[in-house]
């Protein structure tokens, strides 16, 4: 993405830039220098939103979590289960897999990411189980299958480059069988 003189870049610009940076070339590629070089911007535009690389990356992180998991949990109820299993499988096969991916492998290395990508699996899987439970999944129930759908995302998203989507919708639909959700008739 490059910007143009008139155009005064944001915070938020310099997070979707960086998303898009993890995406293509992962975590090693994603520098002040580099971003600045991606939107046509100088240093001086960086610093000047971000006191230094250390605080552009707890607020990147902060992006990412409201970004890809609260505003994602906070989207309204299906009508019932399946529909809502349904809603979350979606939303989960449109997340950026490997921007997440880069930041998997930037948390082995990293404590701050490391805290950040707990937080995002924990939200989700929260969040998740909290769905489930309002529609009458019972609490325990709820929380494996929520458990069992992040590790799965993950799984996937460390594993395979790209991401097969129909695969993790497959995933997520034998998911939903083993909850009880009757076969579509052929």
């Amino acid at each position: 993405m490059t910007v143009g003189p008139t155009r005064r870049l944001t915070a938020t610009d310099y997070f979707t830039e960086a998303m898009q940076v993890l995406e293509e070339s992962g975590f090693p590629a994603l520098t002040a220098a580099g971003l600045c070089a991606r939107l046509g911007s100088t240093r001086g535009s960086f610093y000047h939103h971000f006191g230094s690389f250390d605080q552009f990356v707890d607020e990147f992180l902060n992006y990412w979590e409201e970004r890809y998991s609260r505003e994602l949990i906070d989207r309204p109820e299906s009508p019932d289960l399946w529909s809502q299993i349904d809603a979350q499988a979606d939303l989960a096969i449109g997340l950026p897999h490997a921007a997440e991916a880069a930041l998997r492998a930037w948390a082995t290395i990293n404590p701050r990411v490391a805290a950040a990508q707990h937080r995002v699996d924990e939200l989700r899987r929260q969040g998740m189980a909290k769905s489930l439970r309002r529609q009458g999944v019972t609490g325990s129930q709820a929380k494996t299958f929520a458990t069992i759908a992040i590790a799965a995302l993950a799984g996937m998203q460390v594993t395979q480059r790209p991401l097969d989507r129909t695969a993790l919708h497959a995933m997520y639909t034998e998911l939903a069988k083993a909850l009880g959700r009757p076969t579509p008739r052929a």
